[in-house]
């Protein structure tokens, strides 16, 4: 019993990394310092300008229940797809719109209002990972590729690999009876201030984990004995930057699978975000292969029905350019999300 508690295969794995950890710091303490450096740059001009506010408002409106109000209708639909309540489809919209961590955000806030149950919950914190239309149109298309075509075959290739990566964990996830517990009601002062709260606990999470994945690709960087091998590496770490080492130097297509994979960043920002849900992580990470390898052969189709010029391509020299969220999909969101608050408020003077 006690050499079974000498040799916990988690302590030994804590204990290994930990010390891994030291050593890089103190190996390549000027490579982490860059790294660290340039994370923070990013979240500061990129992440959470372009994050934040979004992630505000979508816990508002999960919180406030318009998300489930709008999708409602669509309950049939989502049952039939992804195996999720009509609330559960909002959460997977939402996360189309926002990007990565929102979805993930979105389920847990509806699991803590008790509008879901925890098995819907985490089944859809597997299937809404999605990259936002800012990132792909503007950072990846615009800035990188300077070739929105090229973003836009980017765009629909991860819808169709969320759609159906979404189908086949919504069928591999077994389901839950409907939840019938009480919602949890906030008047409006309670429910900004309440949303603004958990936007701004999940943006420091996010940054955090940005920060040390940042660190650790320089390190990558600095050993790797290719740029190729360290391109790759960063896009499997971390999909901004590897993205903008990718870009000019691999074909369309892999780029789209990384970008359904998302990247260990995303990953852990995920994690970070989930609050009380607990969620396979193997599961998890086989799900995100599986997601990225629909995304790219989607890309290869897309590609040979609508060909891009590879010389078109910038080089992967670009400048960390900051990718705004204010596409035509985010900015008919933030209106619809606008109408459907006033026809709340509104609905709700009448009642009373």
């Amino acid at each position: 019993m006690n050499l079974r508690k000498m040799f916990d295969f988690r302590k030994i794995s804590a204990l290994f990394f930990a010390v891994f950890g030291i050593y890089l710091c103190l190996r390549f303490s000027a490579e982490c310092s860059e790294g660290i450096r340039k994370g923070i740059l990013f979240c500061i001009e990129a992440l959470v300008p372009s994050l934040f506010l979004f992630m505000a408002l979508s816990s508002y409106i999960v919180k406030s229940g318009i998300a489930e109000w709008f999708s409602k209708p669509l309950g049939g639909l989502a049952k039939g797809l992804f195996g999720v309540s009509a609330a559960g489809l909002s959460v997977i919209l939402l996360s189309m719109i926002g990007g990565y961590p929102v979805g993930a955000r979105c389920a847990a806030a509806l699991y803590e209002e008790r509008r879901i149950g925890i098995k819907e919950a985490e089944k859809l914190v597997c299937i809404a990972v999605c990259a936002g239309p800012g990132f792909l149109l503007n950072y990846v298309g615009g800035a990188l590729l300077n070739n929105v075509g090229a973003g836009r075959i980017l765009l629909f290739a991860e819808l169709i690999g969320t759609v159906l990566a979404g189908v086949i964990i919504g069928r591999s996830i077994s389901a839950e009876p409907p939840l019938t517990a009480p919602v949890v009601k906030r008047s409006g002062n309670n429910l900004l201030i309440s949303s603004v709260a958990d936007a701004s606990k999940s943006t420091f999470h996010m940054c955090a984990m940005v920060v040390i994945c940042s660190a650790f690709i320089e390190v990558i960087s600095a050993v790797s004995p290719s740029p190729s091998l360290a391109a790759v590496l960063s896009a499997f770490i971390e999909i901004t930057t590897g993205c903008q080492r990718m870009c000019g130097s691999y074909p369309l297509y892999l780029i789209a699978f990384f970008v359904g994979f998302g990247g260990i960043s995303v990953h852990l920002q995920i994690y970070a975000g989930i609050g009380k849900l607990s969620v396979n992580k193997v599961l998890f990470f086989l799900f995100r292969i599986l997601q990225g390898i629909i995304t790219a052969a989607a890309a290869y189709i897309l590609l040979m029905i609508f060909p891009v010029e590879q010389s078109v391509f910038n080089s992967s020299d670009v400048p960390l350019t900051f990718a705004k969220s204010a596409t035509l999909f985010g900015s008919g969101a933030l209106v619809l999300s606008s109408l459907c608050f006033v026809g709340s408020v509104h609905q709700h003077q009448i009642r009373r």
